[in-house]
């Protein structure tokens, strides 16, 4: 019955834009640019009707239900029903946002989709839980509704040749974000504090775990009274390994992109490690699981005094609470290969369950190409939860990222559109040009070979749905190092993955591997 609606809505549509565009003939358009004019992001709907989308009058009013990742802003509603009024004439929807914590974001979004709840939209990536929903088919496959409803961003997933990425099972379900960076670990702390404690640091030794080990042990006994790391991390460049979801990785300096578990890994085993080792000597906090704050927070307040970060994270503004607090850094095992980042480090999907999978796509493609829409979503409203100081967006006097009532909400990401992003509280002028630049001049920072694959789980689906809740779990725990003896836990991991038929879905991973590069 919704298939049959679905055509229905698709044929009538049709017919409107036909009618719309005989009757628009020779009308000029009109275009709005606010980096130019600095227009208020409150312009009515009635003030510019931005393009070819469909009269209010003539679409059937619906509530389009989206979910982000991170805590909900105190303006959300109020910025989200001005956007509702803007788009008012082009897409007749209201709009219900909701957001679910970061540190339970995997497992409530699994448990909705599970149950068969239906919304319309959420963030989604390759670091929270896209494999486990494409692998329980979760996501709606939009191959004819995106180049109908969303032409415009279909066009430009073309042009720079990320459509695959987007795929599962040979078919489109989800919309990667499209820029572009490198995510090479690097270790940072509260370089102002350490430089008042007096430690002088010898960069060139922080390149390895024993180097990370040993100044940690410094910052403990130099700050008995901070949080001094929040779990061990992972160091994938120290072998060149990649993950390519499940737990499963590849060696980048490996041609034939041999699947290996990654807890069979040398990197994995000394993460374990230096988890018990730091864990046993509160660098790593007893109660780090069951700690809910955000960490954030922590970093913001000066509780928290080191992270393993990127470029993109040791480079960024942050808006500290302390006069003069900032990161300094370096990069972990720099001549390790590191791969790009995947298109799907950030990415929205809409889910199978979803009743307005249109309109859904007929508002993204809106994203594409309306700055007053894109600034709206992202900043929010001119003058109340957001300023202009030129074309940075800046936060209102006596507003900061701590107390932000909408800016620099999360997931915002995975929308994030590079011919509109604005200079902004976090990101200077010419950050995303830099990033780019970084990912492309070091020779040790390469391309995804496996960019576009998808693995298909239908033949091992039991398997992988087994792995990925041991492999889920006992991580959660080595990492944190609590999860006892290391090398015995990892152990048990191993027999515990293998008799949940690791081997199988390794076996089916490689084939379909080597049938993707044998076709390249």
């Amino acid at each position: 019955m919704k298939k049959q609606i679905r055509n229905l809505l698709s044929v009538l549509l049709c017919i409107m834009l036909a009618v719309s565009m005989l009757a628009g003939c020779g009308k000029k358009a009109e275009t709005t640019d606010t980096k130019d004019t600095g227009e208020s992001a409150n312009t009515t709907a009635e003030d510019n009707d931005g393009g070819d989308a469909s009269k209010s009058t003539e679409l059937e009013p619906v509530t389009l239900h989206f979910i982000f990742f991170g805590d909900k802003k105190a303006d959300t509603d109020k910025v989200w029903d001005a956007i509702a009024e803007y788009t008012k004439e082009k897409l007749n929807a209201t709009f219900d946002v909701q957001f679910i914590a970061g540190t339970d974001f995997s497992q409530k979004l699994l448990v909705k989709a599970g149950a068969g709840d239906a919304w319309d939209l959420n963030f989604d990536s390759d670091w929270t839980c896209y494999y486990q929903m494409i692998a329980n088919d979760a996501y709606l496959a939009i191959d004819d509704l995106l180049p109908q409803y969303a032409p415009d961003l279909y066009k430009v997933y073309q042009d720079k040749g990320i459509l695959d990425a987007g795929k599962s099972k040979g078919q489109i379900v989800s919309l990667p974000w499209t820029m572009a960076m490198n995510n090479r670990t690097f270790f940072q702390w509260r370089g102002d504090l350490v430089e008042k404690a007096g430690i002088t640091v010898d960069k060139a030794s922080l390149k390895t775990w024993e180097g990370v080990d040993a100044f940690l042990q410094q910052l403990k006994t130099a700050f008995p009274d901070k949080y001094i790391l929040e779990n061990a991390g992972l160091i994938g460049s120290q072998e060149g390994l990649m993950e390519i979801g499940h737990g499963l990785a590849i060696n980048l300096n490996d041609p034939t992109c041999k699947v290996v578990p990654v807890e069979t890994t040398q990197t994995y085993l000394d993460k374990a490690k230096y988890a018990e080792k730091w864990q046993n000597e509160g660098i790593i906090w007893k109660d780090i699981l069951t700690d809910t704050t955000d960490h954030n927070t922590y970093i913001n307040q000066g509780k928290l005094i080191t992270k393993w970060g990127t470029h993109e994270f040791s480079n960024q503004k942050r808006a500290w609470l302390d006069e003069g607090a900032k990161w300094d850094f370096t990069e972990v095992y720099p001549d390790g290969l590191y791969a790009n980042r995947s298109p799907l480090s950030n990415l929205v999907a809409i889910p199978a369950t979803s009743e307005n999978p249109e309109r859904t796509l007929m508002f993204l493609n809106l994203l594409e190409t309306d700055q007053i829409l894109y600034d709206m979503v992202h900043y929010g409203i001119l003058g109340d939860t957001y300023e202009l100081n030129g074309e940075e967006a800046v936060f209102p006097a006596g507003m900061t990222a701590e107390n932000s009532s909408y800016m620099e909400w999360g997931g915002r990401w995975a929308l994030w559109k590079p011919q509109f992003m604005r200079p902004d509280a976090s990101y200077g002028e010419g950050f995303w040009q830099a990033e780019a630049d970084y990912a492309a001049s070091l020779p040790q920072n390469v391309n995804n070979p496996l960019n576009g694959f998808s693995f298909d789980v239908t033949n091992v689906k039991t398997q992988v749905a087994q792995r990925d809740q041991l492999y889920t779990d006992a991580n959660k725990l080595i990492e944190a190092g609590l999860a006892g003896n290391y090398q015995d836990a990892v152990t048990k991991l191993i027999n515990d993955t293998n008799a949940a038929g690791t081997q199988d879905v390794i076996t089916e991973c490689q084939a379909q591997i080597d049938a993707f590069l044998a076709s390249k």
